[in-house]
Order: structure tokens, then C-alpha cells, then sequence
């Protein structure tokens, strides 16, 4: 296939090979050519050497890629036919408390004052759908808030720099 660098105009030539010789490359089609041209501007995509993305900015998540190995038709429908359902509390609640979670876990921080730091900053992040559930953040700060006692005596039994002594089950 024949293929126009975006930047420079110029042609290229990429020879697809073994399982990508069925890739459905279309004469509109955006190609990203992870490989190494030749001086001649050719390079070959086959089973040991080099890659493409077809249509790179589509971004379909390693969950539905990894769905879609039965049936390659059915990472795009789930991808064009979602799902529609209203935000409920329990739903942008879990959402907020995985990315505090989340967020203590990579710093390792579990002190009361950081953890509310993160809440204001997520909380605010969230602002759209605390709306659509009829919160506003001080309500939604406040009921994050008196989830971290849990939070923190979690951490303060399956955290540390090495591993304890003592069984936390007994």
C-alpha cells in the first residue's frame, strides 16, 4: 500500500505481510507505521518486523481489544452502541473514591490532611456529574470525607515499606 506522510507529502511504500496482509486499510484510512523505512522508502510489516495502528486516533481500551478475539465485529459494536444509563450516587461515588484510592496508593500518603486535599481537587474534577445525582461539592466532600477512616485503617493494616510480622487475619 501506498501511503502519504502527513508532514511531508512524500510517498511511502509499506508491504504488509503474514497476519497484517488482511488489514482493512482503506484509501482514506489514517496509518501510524511503527517500523524502519528503507533508503528507498519501503518498509515491510510482517509477523517479526514492524507495525501499523490503524486509524490511531480511535482509542478502543486493552478490555475490549482483549473481548473482541472471538469476534472481531464486536469490539466496534461495543465501542458505537453504548449503553445509556443515568449516573447514580453509588456509581460517581466509587468512581471519586478509586481515583483518591488510586492516587494515595502511588504517593503512599494515608494522613487525614492530604487525604482531604485529595478530595476537594477530585471532587472538583467531578463537578458534572455530582450534578447530575443533585450533590453539591460540600455534600459530596463531606460524605467522601467520612469514608476515610476506612480508608486509612485499611492502609494501616495492608501498607507498609516491608512486609509484617504479625498476621493481620488472627
Amino acid at each position: 500500500m501506498f501511503l502519504q506522510c502527513e508532514n511531508t507529502k512524500t510517498t511511502k511504500l509499506v508491504n504488509l505481510r503474514g497476519t497484517w496482509f488482511e488489514t482493512p486499510v482503506t484509501k482514506s484510512a489514517y496509518v501510524h507505521v511503527l517500523g524502519v523505512f528503507e533508503s528507498d522508502g519501503r518498509c515491510v510489516v510482517d509477523d517479526v518486523h514492524h507495525m501499523i495502528i490503524l486509524h490511531p486516533d480511535h482509542l478502543i481500551s486493552s478490555t475490549v481489544v482483549a473481548d473482541s478475539f472471538g469476534c472481531t465485529r464486536r469490539a466496534v459494536l461495543q465501542d458505537r452502541v453504548k449503553a445509556t444509563s443515568a449516573n447514580s450516587a453509588p456509581l460517581v461515588y466509587g468512581t471519586i473514591l478509586h481515583e483518591i484510592f488510586q492516587a494515595a496508593m502511588l504517593a503512599n500518603r494515608w494522613d487525614t490532611e492530604w487525604l482531604n486535599q485529595q478530595i476537594d481537587d477530585i471532587a472538583t474534577r467531578h463537578i458534572e456529574e455530582l450534578y447530575t445525582i443533585l450533590l453539591e461539592i460540600p455534600q459530596a466532600i463531606e460524605y467522601l470525607r467520612s469514608k476515610m477512616p476506612e480508608l486509612q485503617s485499611w492502609a494501616e493494616l495492608f501498607v507498609a515499606s516491608q512486609p509484617k510480622v504479625s498476621d493481620p487475619w488472627r
